[in-house]
């Protein structure tokens, strides 16, 4: 299992929204988490709403269409690639391309990118383990 590095925790991603805790959804950036790890999964939920970004979750790529038919407003996916069920991270991100080429896609996994055959254009992949100011990197470049 892998566990993502805290190291950077505390970077320099300032929070989007007031001091006192209100957000502005429409300032928000709107990030889907696909991991079928729960505490990975919340982990990840926990330190992006730290930075200003509004979540949802999904445990596997048939949840994360169904979360992304509900909620339009998601405008970049973070997923891990090795997931149970039919589809892996790899071809949530094909589907995903194709069906909402204006979201943003950051796929993560342990596995190295020359294993995972070809990414849908635009995509970005993020090695296992990871620090957390790449993934704010990776999603702000994804983000159309």
């Amino acid at each position: 299992m892998y566990v993502m590095s805290m190291k950077g925790a505390s970077s320099s991603v300032v929070p989007q929204g007031n001091t006192q805790g209100e957000s502005k959804k429409i300032d928000r950036k709107h990030v889907l988490v696909v991991e079928d790890q729960a505490l990975l999964r919340f982990l990840a939920a926990d330190m992006l709403e730290e930075a200003g970004y509004e979540t949802s979750l999904a445990a596997d790529a048939d949840e994360a269409l169904a979360v992304l038919a509900r909620q339009p407003d998601i405008c970049t996916i973070f997923s891990d690639v090795n997931m149970p069920g039919e589809m892996d991270g790899v071809d949530l991100a094909h589907r995903i391309r194709e069906q909402h080429p204006e979201i943003g896609l950051v796929l993560t996994s342990g596995t190295r990118i020359q294993e995972l055959g070809e990414l849908p254009g635009g995509t970005m992949f993020l090695a296992k383990p990871y620090e957390w100011d790449e993934v704010y990197r990776c999603l702000e470049r994804v983000r159309h």
